[in-house]
């Protein structure tokens, strides 16, 4: 009899309480929403110079279930289906909004995460209405025009792992506040105009993963606390006005995978701790010009480095030094790093290079075949004392799309392979090449720019195709001799033929500089 009584009652909550559940998103967040559509809208009727796409947006309609709406994404597992998730990115394609559109959308306090990114937003972050995100993991506010400071509410979100302000035009220094984010994992801050010095107080932010504030405009020195940063896997302060010593504490981040420091103003030597990063697969030190000493050998025993890039500074290679490289690199950057005699043997091992730049430097000897034969993507060699010709080999391979050779001793003729290539950049002027210009070289569809000038080439020069992608052709100071040649396709925008033994009717050039 009581299961029987039981079973009623069940029956009886199914039919009456179930339905009268809802399972629509709050009002007040679809009423947050629509605010923001009209916002959205009314800017359009304000700038005539405001277009934007309604796409996503035409779903967002009164009296219906925003849950199903386009851009948006609820908490379906919960009753309420509370909106987490906004995808706002690039919904402006030009002009310019107010940083108010905002306010509806942050008044949302279940919001977990947050893209607005490309919008054209102008003003000030309105940092108020990021008091009640408790929330909040991952805020993406980059390609946008917000200026002025950082808000300090930003830096009290104690849940936030991702914050992304890249490319906008914010002023002013990091507030103190950012002590307060101990559960913050990832700060990405890049290619802003923030400045003032990095605050030490950054080391107690322990929980992050990543930390980013490339392209901005800190200055005064990385401070000591960033040792505290255990957990660190990405560290990128590119281009900056950073200067003094590299701190020694770097060492301690033994989880550190990524850094990055070029275009700064750095000085000192490369840290003797960096050799306990072991998973170290990037490190980016060009162009800080206050880097001195020698290059450590150490470097190439770190076995996960991939991307090693130590170009324009005063560093100088160690040429008393084996190395033993135990790493497989894929880029690898020793511009203007003091390197003499011919290019160094170790290289051969490199298989996996995609990009190689070594120019600069004192090399000399031959370009070597086993060099040619490594299948690089790009290959810079411009401005040693590099000599004789070039292995025919080096154009047969699918891989190579920028090669660069000016300013060396290379002689002979260009290898009558050079139209098997797929090369988009090749750059062979002021060296000793002489002969005819074989006619396969306008036949390689995908090259761009092509400098020759200052050789000794001679004859008649190639027909290039009428649907070329050569866009920039400097020829000048050779021995080409025959009639001008009248068409090089119609993508070329920038043509230099001057100083050769041309008959006929000559054109206006336009010299084209050099790389």
């Amino acid at each position: 009899m009581l299961k029987r009584c039981l079973l009623t009652y069940f029956i009886l909550f199914l039919v009456f309480f179930i339905p009268q559940i809802s399972f629509s998103c709050p009002q007040d967040q679809i009423q947050s929403l629509l605010e923001f559509k009209n916002l959205l809208t009314l800017n359009i009727n304000n700038h005539y110079t405001t277009v934007i796409t309604l796409e996503g947006l035409e779903t967002w309609k009164p009296n219906s279930d925003c849950s199903k709406w386009q851009l948006v994404r609820c908490n379906t597992r919960s009753p309420t289906r509370e909106v987490i998730d906004l995808n706002l990115h690039s919904l402006v394609f030009s002009g310019s909004v107010s940083s108010s559109i905002l306010r509806p959308v942050l008044r949302i306090s279940s919001l977990v995460t947050l893209d607005i990114s490309s919008n054209f937003i102008e003003g000030e972050i309105p940092g108020d209405g990021f008091v009640n995100l408790t929330r909040f993991i991952s805020l993406d506010m980059s390609d946008n025009s917000f200026n002025g400071s950082i808000p300090p509410e930003l830096f009290s979100l104690k849940t936030l792992q991702r914050l992304d302000l890249s490319r906008n035009d914010i002023g002013g220094t990091l507030s103190g506040d950012i002590k307060e984010l101990k559960n913050l994992q990832e700060l990405i801050l890049s290619e802003n105009f923030i400045e003032g010095d990095i605050p030490p107080e950054i080391g107690s932010l322990t929980e992050l993963r990543t930390l980013t504030l490339r392209q901005n405009m800190f200055s005064g020195s990385i401070p000591l606390s960033v040792s505290q940063l255990m957990k660190l896997e990405t560290f990128d302060l590119q281009n900056n006005s950073l200067s003094f010593e590299i701190p020694d504490g770097i060492g301690k981040l033994v989880n550190l995978s990524n850094f990055s420091l070029s275009l700064n103003k750095l000085s000192g030597g490369i840290p003797l701790s960096i050799q306990n990063l072991t998973n170290l697969e990037t490190l980016e030190l060009e162009n800080n010009n206050g880097l001195s000493g020698e290059i450590p050998t150490w470097l190439f025993g770190l076995q996960k480095l991939r991307i090693l890039q130590l170009g324009g500074n005063k560093l100088q290679w160690n040429k008393n030094g084996s190395v033993y490289a135990q790493s497989k690199l894929t880029h690898l950057s020793l511009r203007s790093c003091g390197l003499d005699g011919t290019i160094p043997d170790w290289l051969k091992n490199q298989t996996a290079l995609l990009f190689l730049d070594l120019s600069l430097n004192k090399l000399e000897g031959s370009f070597p075949k086993w060099l040619a034969d490594l299948n690089i993507g790009t290959i810079i060699l411009s401005d040693n004392k590099l000599s004789g010709s070039l292995p025919p080999s080096l154009f047969q391979s699918i891989s190579l799309l920028v090669l660069a050779l000016s300013r060396n001793n290379f002689s002979g003729q260009i290898p009558d392979t050079v139209g098997e290539t797929w090369v988009m950049i090749l750059m062979l002027s002021e060296n000793n090449f002489s002969g005819s210009v074989p006619k396969s070289i306008s036949k390689i569809h995908r090259l761009m720019f092509l400098d020759l000038s200052k050789n000794r080439l001679s004859g008649g020069f190639p027909r290039f195709d009428p649907e070329s992608l050569l866009a920039l052709l400097d020829i000048s100071s050779n021995e080409f001799s025959g009639d001008v040649p009248a068409f090089f396709g119609s993508n070329t925008i920038m043509l230099s033929m001057s100083q050769n033994n041309f008959s006929g009717k000559s054109l206006m050039t336009s010299p084209i500089s050099h790389i």
